[in-house]
């Protein structure tokens, strides 16, 4: 007798979960404007600056020590709970949980250096200084990742979208307090801040409300590697892979900032942001298809697989190319109306990094496969290669070219993930 679940098609089935985490970002997406507006305007182009290394810093650094625990969970965990086998997902659970910590803790060491560096490079003062380092601790410690593994093993991607919707909201009223008080950059470090515990907060709750046995105490947490052969390497891999892809977008930020100054780094962010956007709703996308590519190979159900990967990749390609051609026009009266005249310097290099953008959300149609049948080693390959280009090329380019150079970088990076990652996800499926 066929399940509810397996009456409906792998696609159909990754469409809804994606519908339901559309939910929480399409409130984010809306209201991301408004605070990135009222940021802009409120700090000006230097003091936004600022914020901009301070927050690209912290996440970079969160991206490079952060092991995406919750594909962890999802590849390894669906096998367990398929067999019914509690124990063992409790077990597995607590290793993600553990790992999260120990990066956290890595992370802080490594943000206090990157700080202290940065303070002495631009003249920060020491408090200024500390207030960074402090934020950067909260971000570093609202570990999350684990827990959003867990609503997405068990297909609770509803109960995840009210958790996600915390940060723009917490954000949002954050800013508009900030503004109010007439805040510097320590008014929205503090309200960014806020924001990322409420949301792991929320999702935590949420957690241990759906697996309310798998969280609890350490115990069992050793024998997770033996009773999932090859997790060390995946978590790995995902870690690296998440590195090179979005801890370098971070780290050109830095380096634009230390290459042409505060206000420059200011400019590249707020384009950046723009342009990405659209791509974290894509990126949504992925996260929808990836456990029905995990479903989909470990049930070894080759043909639904290559029918999951051709559907993907066509709407993956279309909203792109869509973005791709969108850009252009919008963007100039997009930075006008968000961030004033005073950034529309920017625009050249949002057109680029816009381009980018387009060729990012082709992308997601095919990283997915890659990960979901167990090559992620070639996933990481290609994200390597492509962050070697966008470094080699920011690093060419941007002396004779400024932020523009950076755009072109990042095109450039884009594109050549863009073709690896849909060359290997098609050789995939058709083996």
């Amino acid at each position: 007798m066929t399940s509810p679940l397996e009456a409906i098609s792998p696609f159909r089935r990754a469409l809804r979960n994606v519908g339901w985490l559309l939910t929480g970002k399409g409130v984010g997406a809306i209201l991301s404007i408004v605070y990135l507006a009222l940021a802009t305007r409120s700090l000006g182009v230097q003091t936004f600056g600022v914020f901009t290394l301070i927050l690209s810093t912290a996440q970079a650094v969160a991206a490079l020590v952060g092991f995406q625990t919750w594909q962890i969970v999802v590849r390894f965990g669906m096998a367990h709970r398929e067999r019914g086998s509690a124990a063992a997902l409790a077990r597995l659970i607590r290793f993600c949980l553990a790992l999260d910590i120990g990066g956290a803790l890595v992370g802080i060491i490594i943000a206090g250096v990157a700080l202290w560096l940065m303070q002495g490079h631009f003249g920060w003062s020491a408090g200024l200084a500390w207030q960074a380092f402090g934020f950067s601790v909260v971000l570093l410690l609202s570990v999350r990742s684990t827990a959003v593994g867990i609503l997405r093993l068990h297909d609770r991607f509803a109960i995840g979208a009210g958790a996600d919707a915390v940060t723009p909201i917490a954000r949002f009223v954050g800013a508009v307090i900030a503004v109010w008080q007439d805040a510097s950059v320590t008014g929205f470090l503090i309200a960014w801040a806020a924001a990322e515990v409420l949301t792991a907060t929320g999702y935590w709750i949420s957690a241990t409300r759906v697996a309310p046995h798998a969280i609890g105490g350490w115990r069992g947490v050793s024998g997770a590697p033996s009773e999932n052969p090859g997790i060390w390497h995946f978590a790995l891999v995902t870690n690296l892979n998440t590195t090179v892809n979005a801890a370098s977008r971070q780290f050109a930020v830095v380096l634009v900032g230390l290459l042409t100054g505060a206000a420059a780094a200011g400019n590249y962010r707020l384009a950046y942001q723009l342009s990405q956007s659209l791509v974290r709703l894509a990126d949504l996308f992925a996260r929808g298809v990836f456990p029905e590519v995990t479903r989909a190979h470990a049930s070894q159900r080759p043909e639904e697989l290559r029918k999951l990967v051709r559907q993907s990749a066509r709407l993956a390609l279309g909203v792109g190319l869509a973005t791709c051609l969108l850009v252009p026009p919008l963007g100039k009266p997009a930075l006008y109306l968000i961030a004033g005249e005073a950034y529309l310097g920017a625009f050249p290099v949002l057109v680029l990094l816009g381009l980018a953008a387009g060729l990012d959300i082709m992308a997601v149609g095919f990283e997915p496969v890659l990960l979901g049948t167990g090559h992620a080693a070639r996933a990481l390959r290609i994200r390597m290669f492509s962050a070697v280009v966008l470094f080699c090329l920011v690093v060419l380019l941007m002396p004779g070219f400024g932020i523009i150079g950076a755009g072109v970088a990042s095109l450039a990076a884009s594109a050549v993930a863009l073709i690896a990652l849909m060359r290997s996800a098609y050789a995939l499926t058709r083996a």
